[in-house]
């Protein structure tokens, strides 16, 4: 009984936190490495395009989901806050992009909707 529920136990801790030793260092989920690089706005804009346009519109405006240009968020205003957004999800609508775009993708598409905010 002892040997079942410790690997009940040790199953979600990996379900719920994850493997040991693959968390990403505090920083690479806080702040931008390409802040204000244009380069990486022309390649943030392409991978926005081709997952994000459908909701968030052209240009990021807002067709379904919210305008992307204001520089007020709905889930807050921060680098940090985008990048949990992005990878996370948010109840409503917002999926989680993480397994599919990856910690170097999201921070692209983040520097190219820190380039179209008003």
């Amino acid at each position: 009984m002892k040997k079942a529920s410790a690997f009940i136990a040790a199953a979600a801790m990996v379900l719920f936190c994850g493997t040991a030793g693959t968390a990403p260092a505090a920083e690479s989920t806080t702040k931008n490495p390409y802040q204000g690089n244009q380069k990486i706005v022309k390649e943030g804009r392409k991978i926005f395009d081709e997952n994000c346009k459908v909701c968030h519109g052209e240009g990021g405006k807002g067709d379904i989901c919210p305008n992307l240009t204001l520089k007020k968020k709905k889930f807050g205003d921060t680098d940090a806050d985008l990048f949990m957004t992005v990878s996370k999800g948010r109840p409503g609508g917002m999926p989680n992009w993480d397994a599919r775009l990856g910690t170097e993708k999201i921070w692209k598409v983040i520097t190219y909707i820190r380039s179209i905010e008003k």
